[in-house]
């Protein structure tokens, strides 16, 4: 049970409701803060810097540069993040060929 709770732990950062999109948004190029929040939308400031720093927590993204007035703070995939991505695209493909029973 100790192992499951230490999985469970670092999987749910993966499973939060923005993560998915940060990933896929990430996934050609870096972008700093703003342009990842124009991109995804209707995220609040709140969730997405929770999200991102979730995702750089378990080493999934990266941050580079610092925040402060007048300097872009940059965000991308790691490596492991980038291995990622062909999951996703699975997932998303599984979606697709069984919408009709999802929507049912």
């Amino acid at each position: 049970m100790e192992n499951e709770t230490y999985l469970r732990k670092l999987a749910l950062p993966l499973l939060g409701k923005w993560s998915v999109f940060i990933l896929l948004t990430l996934e050609k190029e870096e972008m700093y803060f703003a342009q990842i929040e124009r991109t995804l939308g209707s995220i609040s400031r709140k969730v997405l810097t929770q999200s991102l720093n979730d995702l750089i927590e378990i080493n999934i993204l990266y941050k580079r540069g610092k925040a402060s007035t007048g300097h872009k703070t940059y965000y991308g995939l790691t490596p492991l993040g980038k291995r990622l991505l062909p999951l996703i695209h699975q997932i998303k493909e599984w979606i697709r060929e069984n919408k009709d029973e999802l929507e049912n």
